[in-house]
């Protein structure tokens, strides 16, 4: 955001020369959601202040914006015998690129330093291969005998190997601690040394998982074809972290051996985290001999692993066509249901027919998943087929899945079925009905969907307020914001969400007053309306209802990245 309009942001910089103590911590947290580098400037002179909240708080928006000229301010409390500015200049820090104050930040790794702190600073600059870096760890592993900064010392010779380190490496593979005898000896391996190695695999049979987390996570910091031997013990091992850690070090293997692997663990895995994890990165293989570990998840009763099933087979596109094809017959009706959906990722003719036939199924997933296949696929021939299902479906919720793919593939000679819709009992195909009018320019009922602003269901109220705004009718901002006043309080959820949608900053102000609103599921919408709309008259009061803290801090955290994205 270089180059930010002053006036823009003039009401948040204001706030930083405010007496009110906590209007200045506000307009420095606005700033860090804000992000703009020239703001960076106006916190330094507020770092003298007194205030150990704001200046903690200065510390951490000075993190978010990133300016390399406020790595040298931040760099001033590393050295602070507050321990609550240290954490948080080192945390602030971690966002940087270092290696243009890599000197003064190296400074504040002294040895006068507590221990606690310089690792910490060394951690920072410990994947940055620089000979001043190098330096520093090697007079660490000479000097000290604190486990946690020799083991950050190590950890840096792990991640870059130098035989001119040997001795003093050999010298602290027998060390008492076992946490710096281990990462000396995974270094000593990096330069080939089989006498570590032999340790290693001595150590991966230790009985406490934690060492052996701490070995692989150690190893994967530099991990090499050698290690291979070690990866295959952790990928059977008695513990999911372990398990789960060792996941990355697949890469070590060729295609055969990682297929072999993949085949082997997912079969036998029963921590679920770990078979997604793993899975995941079978995913990105996109190896067709695969299928069957993909498939068998389809009918998995974990909506995670299902999930994963069809991104698998979608992956695979058409190396396993033909396959699913033949075998689709014979499979069982959930299957199938999943199955339909990854036929409408790969696409094709021979995909397009398998799925057709399955518009005339009994079923009701299988007749709504060929119809959403269809729809993302984009294949607007089948538009005249929909609007004929249309008019003979009695299930509503295939109906209202018709309705819906047709808003998407159909065009203006569909709006009379719409209008029909308009006027069905269920509040979903309604809801659909007002979408593709929406969607196909229906403007000619714009007077008859005005009457759905006031409707039962919170979807044909938002569907209808944002019909009507699509249709150029400006005056539906005005009676949105009357109805935030609107007793209901669903009115006054969908409402808040409708003006989220519409993301129109003239609704800002409506929707700050409804910030008051006592229900959560107002508040709620309320607060992520205004992220959408990100206007900046709303980020100070967003910031004081994130202080109240009446939803969890979760729901504030996205809501403010989205607001820092759509500025």
């Amino acid at each position: 955001m270089t180059g930010a309009d002053p006036k823009r942001f003039a009401a948040v910089i204001e706030g930083l020369s405010s007496r009110n103590r906590e209007e200045k911590l506000l307009s420095v947290m606005a700033i860090g959601i804000i992000k703009a580098p020239e703001h960076a400037d106006l916190l330094v002179d507020l770092l003298s202040s007194p205030d150990e909240e704001i200046v903690e708080q200065i510390i951490i928006t000075l993190g978010r914006i990133k300016n390399p000229k406020s790595a040298k301010y931040i760099l001033g409390f590393v050295n602070s015998d507050n321990p609550k500015y240290v954490d948080r200049a080192i945390s602030a820090l971690s966002g940087f690129n270092l290696t243009q104050v890599l000197d003064v930040v190296m400074k504040a790794a002294g040895p006068e330093r507590p221990p606690t702190v310089r690792r910490k600073v060394i951690n920072l600059i410990g994947e940055i291969n620089d000979t001043r870096v190098a330096s520093l760890m090697d007079e660490i592993l000479g000097q000290t005998q604190d486990p946690g900064l020799l083991t950050e010392a190590l950890s840096f010779f792990v991640r870059f190997p130098s035989p001119d380190r040997r001795a003093i490496l050999k010298n602290l593979s027998t060390n008492g601690q076992w946490e710096v005898s281990m990462i000396a000896n995974i270094a000593l391996t990096r330069l080939g040394d089989e006498s570590a190695r032999s340790q290693l695999k001595r150590l991966a049979k230790s009985p406490a998982h934690l060492i052996r987390q701490a070995m692989i996570q150690g190893i994967n910091k530099h991990p090499m074809i050698e290690d291979r031997e070690l990866f295959e013990i952790f990928f059977k091992d008695s513990h999911p972290h372990v398990r789960q850690t060792a996941i990355s070090g697949l890469m070590l293997f060729n295609a055969e051996e990682r297929l072999r692997w993949f085949q082997e663990c997912i079969s036998r895995e029963k921590e679920e985290s770990v078979k997604i994890a793993l899975l995941k990165q079978a995913i990105s293989e996109k190896n067709p001999k695969l299928y069957s570990e993909f498939v068998s998840f389809l009918s998995s009763s974990s909506e995670d692993l299902k999930q994963i099933g069809v991104c698998g087979l979608s992956a695979m596109r058409e190396n396993v066509l033909d396959r699913i094809l033949k075998d689709f017959d014979k499979m069982s009706l959930v299957v199938k249901e999943q199955m339909l959906l990854v036929l409408g990722f790969i696409g094709g003719a021979k995909a397009v027919e398998t799925i057709s036939k399955c518009l005339e199924a009994d079923e009701r997933w299988l007749k709504i998943n060929s119809i959403e296949a269809i729809v993302k696929l984009g294949v607007r021939s089948f538009a005249s087929k929909f609007s004929e299902m249309v008019a003979k479906e009695d299930d509503i919720w295939v109906r209202a899945t018709l309705l819906s793919g047709l808003s998407k593939i159909g065009d203006a000679c569909h709006l009379p079925l719409f209008v029909q819709n308009l006027s069905h009992q269920d509040p979903r195909v309604k809801a659909n009905a007002i979408e593709g009018l929406m969607n196909l320019g229906g403007i000619e009922q714009k007077s008859r969907l005005e009457s759905f602003l006031h409707d039962a269901n919170d979807r044909v109220r938002v569907n209808a307020a944002l019909a009507l705004w699509k249709m150029g009718d400006r005056s539906i901002l005005s009676s949105l914001v009357n109805l935030t006043k609107d007793p209901n309080k669903w009115k006054r959820s969908s409402t808040a969400f409708a003006l989220g949608e519409i993301c129109d900053k003239e609704a800002t102000p409506a929707l700050i007053e409804l910030l008051s609103d006592k229900e959560e599921v107002v508040y709620r919408n309320v607060i992520d309306a205004l992220a959408k709309i990100a206007d900046l008259r709303a980020l100070i009061p967003i910031l004081r209802e994130r202080l109240k803290k009446r939803i969890p801090e979760s729901a504030f955290t996205e809501a403010l990245e989205k607001f820092s994205a759509r500025i």
